[in-house]
């Protein structure tokens, strides 16, 4: 199969997926990859085509069909919001999606089309930042908290560096707020960073600390050796540098003299 590369607007990323399973995002972003450069037109998905896409193992043809019914579910509830200086707009993702199937579930078609108003969110390459990605390397990754964090650095691949405050990293990658600081290190970060190795050279975290009685987390530095651009695959590497819907975090710590 040739390497499939996802990419989207940056905003993507702040989707909140948290009650996501693996299964259910290697879906969402196969589909996502298909659908660029399509237009809003509809597309259609065989059951071992987009299993393969995916890298989901078909072992049991009914596990498989309530993972697609889930999965239109969730899609069903998504949105999309996007916000400037002086306005905001939100609009759903997709305008239609079927599934289908045989009686034994021998065979499966999946039918999707984009919302027209979404889709230069997949396709306009000339607006905006934009976040890029092997697909096989994201459906790789076990964990839902580091399938979003990889998401999250290749947001930064060209940088290789991207500052984070607390706040801004629960909400991103939907940690529940029952996690104290330390959970978020122990149970979070330090097994998406074993889990992310492989994908990004010389990953490490700082975990910034006030100066204040307590040391009390302010957020978190990750580093990592940026891409080249003209590496090995074409239209891998992007140009532009990526920015997010967030301000930075150092300007975030400068504004609070911290």
């Amino acid at each position: 199969m040739k390497k499939e590369i996802t990419r989207y607007k940056n905003e993507v990323n702040t989707i909140p997926m948290r009650d996501w399973t693996r299964e259910e995002m290697n879906f969402f972003f196969a589909i996502l990859t298909k659908l660029r450069d399509e237009g809003n037109r509809r597309i259609f998905f065989d059951k071992y085509g987009l299993a393969e896409l995916a890298n989901y193992s078909i072992e049991h043809n009914q596990r498989y069909e309530k993972t697609m019914e889930n999965l239109a579910n969730k899609i069903a509830k998504l949105t999309y919001k996007e916000s400037s200086s002086n306005s905001f707009k939100i609009m759903p993702l997709f305008t239609y999606f079927e599934a289908t199937w045989t009686d034994d579930l021998s065979d499966l078609t999946l039918q999707v089309s984009v919302n027209e108003d979404f889709e230069y969110i997949l396709n306009q390459w000339h607006i905006g930042q934009w976040t890029s990605f092997e697909l096989k390397e994201f459906t790789a990754i076990n964990s839902t908290y580091s399938k979003t964090l990889f998401r999250l650095l290749k947001q930064w691949r060209m940088q290789g560096v991207v500052q984070y405050s607390v706040d801004d990293f629960r909400q991103l990658l939907s940690i529940p707020n029952s996690y104290k600081n330390s959970h978020i290190n122990e149970r979070i970060i330090k097994n998406a960073l074993d889990d992310l190795k492989p994908y990004f050279k010389n990953l490490k975290v700082k975990i910034i600390k006030s100066n204040k009685r307590g040391n009390p987390v302010l957020g978190y530095e990750f580093t990592f050796e940026p891409e080249r651009t003209g590496a090995w695959i074409e239209d891998k590497y992007e140009q532009t540098e990526s920015e997010g819907p967030y301000l930075p975090f150092k300007n975030w710590l400068e504004e609070n003299d911290v």
